[in-house]
């Protein structure tokens, strides 16, 4: 019997190892391990066929059972501090039918499904290989001394007038396998092949849980979106006004 091939196979790479915030892909965050939120944010995204949680772990492994979906283990040596992402990325197409591959980042528990589906309709209508989230800021900055976006030597511009700087938050990319595949074979990488597009993400749902605060933070989102029932309206001081003489 042939194998099924499948158009968009998703992909949650999550070790059990982590160095800033320990285990945490399994530590609950508002009673559920982090790693299940990806899992959720994917089953729940129409064009995806198929989940795998790519992990070293077996209790990783579990959650991804228990949450209904595949389980690809991958070698240790793939889930080391120094594994690179093309390297299990590679790996995992190799050994996956499918032609387009999208990951989706454990430790951005504040993905959504619909987030996902916006990032594949973008791919698909930029008709590009390779689509990397970002952020963008429209702030003055600096790299190595030196200016990116504005000019040291003018009058400094408002902020609104210069150029965004696109910020990689990996929160979501999405890579052609084959393209993916040729690259990584011919040239030794391959996060960045073919023609390669920027999908901006909101800024909150960008937040990646790298630190203690980055979780508690994550944490606090969480419980305001479960708590929110009707639409946030803003709303604005609206004291009367003092009459002020100028003496």
């Amino acid at each position: 019997m042939p194998l099924t091939m499948y158009k968009y196979v998703a992909e949650i790479p999550a070790r059990i190892g982590s160095n800033r915030v320990k285990k945490k892909n399994i530590r609950l965050l508002c009673g559920k391990p982090m790693v299940q939120y990806s899992i959720e944010a994917c089953k729940g995204a129409s064009k995806i066929d198929k989940v795998f949680v790519n992990t070293d772990s077996n209790q990783i492994g579990q959650i991804a059972i228990d949450n209904g979906v595949e389980y690809y283990k991958r070698e240790e040596n793939l889930a080391s501090d120094t594994a690179k992402q093309d390297e299990f990325n590679y790996d995992f197409m190799k050994n996956t039918n499918c032609e387009v591959v999208v990951m989706v980042n454990p430790v951005s528990p504040l993905i959504e499904s619909c987030d996902i589906d916006d990032a594949i309709d973008y791919f698909e209508h930029a008709n590009i290989d390779t689509l990397i989230s970002v952020k963008k800021e429209q702030l003055h900055a600096f790299y190595q001394g030196k200016s990116l976006n504005f000019d040291t030597n003018t009058l400094l511009p408002a902020t609104q007038d210069i150029d965004p700087v696109l910020i990689c938050t990996w929160n979501i990319c999405i890579w052609k396998k084959e393209v993916f595949v040729r690259s990584y074979e011919t040239e030794g990488h391959a996060a960045f092949s073919g023609v390669i597009g920027h999908w901006v993400i909101d800024p909150i749902k960008a937040i990646k849980i790298s630190y203690e605060e980055d979780f508690r933070m994550a944490e606090d989102i969480v419980k305001a979106r479960e708590g929110v029932s009707e639409e946030y309206k803003p709303e604005y001081y609206e004291k009367d006004l003092v009459p002020h003489s100028v003496k």
